[in-house]
């Protein structure tokens, strides 16, 4: 870290000096007279600072990856290279800068001369991790039903998955009571789903990443912000997820577990779904599959 704030600083300072110089030569009829002397001395401060900008976004592309291997791989050149690159001992071919630039989504012209910063690459991660296929077409879902007349009682729906677009659909002996549409993002740890329709208002849904060293998403746990009572009161459940249908009446007690808040009489200043309830249901719909 400390290194790569040293980096910043040499940019910063190479930068000031072919600001300077740019003025010079534009302004100064003395150093005009000598103008080819100081274009070449001009021209090797910007290779000195893009050489520099291109080295310090290419450790930050190493954190990004992890490893310097996996860099490597990625944009298809030996770690030998890559570590030349990194040292500043080689410069990439303008072909490598392009495939670069595409594979990350991001101009040339940042890759080269402008510094990443802190939320470029969190921009970065986000679009890594948006692009990871962690679901099947299509999930069964279940949680409570909230209304007064048929409180406690489970409501059975399907989240269908068009590449990057989701349609939650709400059921009632398999016909289609709520639809909602939208798109999923991946922040950290966790997935945000965010829902609407133009008759029945918004639906928002987190829940934790699935571990994307297994297979497609199973099932699980997320948390449901869905009002209740006709739109009228605000309501947050647990919901589950599963890759098949289930039983709800002979799954019952099972769902209902997985679904409620214990609170044995305690207060609670929030509400939240712990990693080893979301396990739980995981190694439910596991054992059925």
């Amino acid at each position: 870290m400390l290194e790569l704030k040293k980096d910043l600083q040499e940019i910063k300072n190479i930068e000031e000096k072919i600001g300077k110089k740019i003025s010079d030569i534009l302004y100064n009829l003395e150093v005009e007279n000598n103008n080819i002397n100081e274009v070449k001395a001009l021209k090797n401060d910007i290779y000195e600072k893009t050489s520099k900008v291109f080295t310090y976004n290419l450790r930050k592309l190493i954190q990004l990856e992890s490893t310097q291997k996996r860099l490597a791989k990625k944009i298809g050149v030996s770690e030998d290279l890559l570590s030349k690159y990194k040292s500043g001992d080689a410069f990439p071919s303008i072909e490598t800068l392009i495939y670069i630039s595409q594979i990350y989504k991001i101009s040339i012209e940042k890759l080269i001369e402008i510094p990443l910063s802190s939320s470029d690459i969190e921009g970065l991660e986000c679009n890594e991790q948006n692009e990871i296929d962690f679901f099947e077409e299509k999930y069964y879902v279940y949680f409570l039903v909230t209304n007064v007349a048929m409180e406690g009682a489970i409501h059975e729906g399907v989240f269908e998955f068009y590449n990057d677009k989701v349609e939650f659909k709400i059921l009632s002996k398999e016909n289609v009571i709520k639809a909602f549409t939208g798109k999923y993002n991946v922040s950290g740890k966790l997935i945000f789903f965010n829902l609407h329709s133009i008759t029945d208002g918004m639906v928002y849904i987190n829940m934790i990443k699935p571990n994307v060293n297994k297979d497609k998403y199973i099932g699980g746990l997320g948390m449901l912000m869905l009002p209740s009572d006709a739109n009228s009161k605000p309501c947050t459940q647990k919901i589950l997820f599963s890759r098949i249908k289930l039983d709800r009446e002979f799954y019952s007690k099972n769902i209902r577990d997985l679904l409620s808040f214990t609170l044995e009489g305690e207060s609670f200043g929030h509400v939240k779904v712990a990693q080893w309830e979301d396990e739980s249901a995981y190694n439910f719909i596991k054992k059925l599959l």
